[in-house]
Order: structure tokens, then C-alpha cells, then sequence
């Protein structure tokens, strides 16, 4: 195994404008990012002296004077203003890893999260999540399953969405209500079926090209937590044009 060093700061929170909330309305919100920065501590942990290392109290206050009470054009690129700062914050920083949540995007929905990562070498890698989405549906097979609805958790993962189409007509929100509208016409059997559907409604939309589902029946078992599946889909899996 390598030597990797990271420092954290883990849900650091704040309150920024990432475009249109739940309500349709374009204001700030509570947003929790959390950092990763990948720097050598080699020379820190022999020393046990904090100038040698990255100093993680004023990145943090960086990172809010950037993002209090700032507006940007959506979650993305909120991420990517943080990640340059971090990348730049010092001469030893090799890469960063963001995490921003923006708690009050959706009716149904804890959160939107994104993920990147960023490197001198202008690596691109990038994930968005909708996570804990709630829906109530008909599923399984067991006769009172059939009449009577109940909730399933869902958790949403985009890899390298095309955020320059997530605006106006197709802004998150709006892609959120589409999705709940798809996800509680369904009335399947089963949870294997049912994540297909999903992952169908989720690549038909116009900024996205791969995507992974998980679905969970939190009263699948008595014994458990719930049971789920999860599945991995891209556009040319359901014959759809590339986006």
C-alpha cells in the first residue's frame, strides 16, 4: 500500500445561494462542505510542530469568507471556487476533495450533494447525489404490498453530470419533481425492477449520462434496517441518444 496523508475538515457549514430551492425561490440556504486536502505530513509528524503543516484553521476561515453569504450559480460551482482555494493554499497540497450538501434543495429529499476532485494536473473527476429521496409507492408481492402504499428510500449518484444544462426549465427542483412524478406511478414487484424504472427516468434527463440507484424497503424485515438493491446504468444501456 502507498503513503497517502490527508487533512479534514469535515461538514463545515455555511449558508449560500446555489440557485432555485425547494420552493422555487433563488436564495441562500444551509450548505455543509467538507474538505480533503492530500499534502505530505511526514515532516509534521516528526516534528509534532503545526508549522509544518497545512493550516486547517484558516482554510476553514477561508473557505467561509469565500462562501457566507455568497451567491453562486449552482452547487457545482460553489465546489469548484472551494476547490481552487484549497488546491492553492499552500505549495504542498497535491489534490483536494470537496463535499457540499445543500440542505433545503428538495420537498422529498434529505439533500443535493456533489463530489469532486481536483489536482494540479487539471484531473477531472465529479459525482452528484441525491440523497434520501422518499417515496411512496406500490411495491412487492405479498397481497397487503398490493394495496397499501409504503415509503422506499432512494439515493441517487450522477457521475460527470453536464451541469451547464441543469438551469431554467430543467433546474434541480424541477428534475427532483419529474423524478418523484416517474418513481410513484410505478407499481412493481419487486426492488430489481423497480431501480431499472429509476435509472431509465434518471438517464432520460437531458444532463445526465451515467447513474447508479439504490433503492431500500425500510419495512422489508423486522430484524433489519431494510433490505435494497443497487444498480449502475448509462444512457446507451437504454438505447437513448447520447446526451
Amino acid at each position: 500500500m502507498s503513503i497517502k496523508d490527508t487533512i479534514l475538515i469535515q461538514a463545515l457549514r455555511v449558508n449560500a445561494t446555489v440557485g432555485h430551492d425547494r420552493w422555487g425561490k433563488v436564495r441562500a440556504q444551509p450548505i455543509t462542505i467538507s474538505i480533503e486536502v492530500e499534502a505530505s505530513l511526514l515532516r509534521a509528524g516528526a516534528s509534532d510542530d503545526v508549522a509544518d503543516s497545512i493550516h486547517y484553521g484558516n482554510l476553514a476561515k477561508d473557505v467561509v469568507k469565500l462562501t457566507q453569504d455568497a451567491e453562486f450559480a449552482n452547487l457545482f460551482a460553489l465546489a469548484e471556487s472551494v476547490a481552487q482555494l484549497a488546491l492553492n493554499t499552500d505549495s504542498r497540497v497535491s489534490a483536494v476533495a470537496i463535499e457540499a450538501h445543500a440542505k433545503n434543495q428538495f420537498l422529498q429529499a434529505e439533500s443535493l450533494g456533489v463530489k469532486i476532485r481536483r489536482t494540479h494536473a487539471a484531473e477531472h473527476e465529479s459525482e452528484c447525489l441525491v440523497q434520501d429521496l422518499r417515496a411512496n409507492i406500490i411495491i412487492g408481492v405479498n397481497p397487503p404490498e398490493r394495496e397499501a402504499k409504503q415509503t422506499v428510500l432512494l439515493n441517487l449518484r450522477f457521475y460527470d453530470l453536464d451541469w451547464r444544462k441543469v438551469t431554467g426549465a430543467q433546474s434541480w427542483p424541477k428534475i427532483h419533481a419529474e423524478l418523484v412524478k416517474a418513481i410513484e406511478s410505478t407499481e412493481y414487484l419487486t426492488l430489481e425492477a423497480f431501480v431499472v424504472a429509476v435509472a431509465r427516468a434518471a438517464c432520460q434527463i437531458d444532463a445526465m449520462d451515467v447513474v447508479t440507484v439504490r433503492a431500500q424497503k425500510p419495512s422489508a424485515l423486522t430484524t433489519a434496517h431494510s433490505s435494497g438493491v443497487e444498480i449502475t446504468r448509462n444512457r446507451a444501456f437504454f438505447n437513448l441518444p447520447p446526451r
